[in-house]
């Protein structure tokens, strides 16, 4: 179980290390968060593993505020990756599996706001052992959702 995803200690200002740690399987990572707005707002945190020489990305969470996909971009996304419509009242958004330039799989969520001018992406490496990383990436859109897209930043 994920739990409360937003607590302390915290990576990136907002995602809580210990899920980091349960949902990747992670247990030495580096973690670099980005802001918008002159440091105001949340835009980005990636979590990488430290051990590996080529840095393998364990988590990546994204705003794009504005999105760069509109609605027809979007569908065609979801159809294209076999994408499944997120769970009730979560929406709008889909989850999926895709794989990686390095044929590695990526569990994922999109979700955006209803005017599809921003867009929350949620993406996992698949790995951590007995976990349904589809599953921790829709937990953490589930948590993260008021936050990044509902909430005025």
């Amino acid at each position: 179980m994920l739990g409360n995803i937003t607590t302390a200690p915290r990576e990136c200002d907002l995602i809580s290390a210990n899920a980091i740690m349960v949902a990747t399987g992670l247990n030495e990572y580096h973690a670099f968060g980005t802001k918008m707005d002159m440091g105001r707002s949340f835009e980005s945190c990636t979590v990488t593993e430290m051990s590996d020489a080529e840095h393998n990305q364990g988590l990546l969470i994204e705003v794009f505020d504005p999105s760069p996909d509109d609605a027809e971009d979007l569908e065609n996304t979801r159809q294209s990756m076999n994408g499944t419509d997120l769970p009730g009242g979560l929406g709008p958004g889909f989850a999926a599996r895709r794989k990686n330039a390095q044929d590695q799989s990526i569990a994922f969520v999109y979700g955006w706001t209803a005017d599809y001018k921003r867009l929350l992406s949620v993406n996992i490496m698949e790995g951590a052992p007995g976990r349904d990383s589809l599953a921790d990436a829709v937990e953490f859109f589930r948590q993260l959702k008021p936050i990044l897209l509902t909430s005025s930043q």
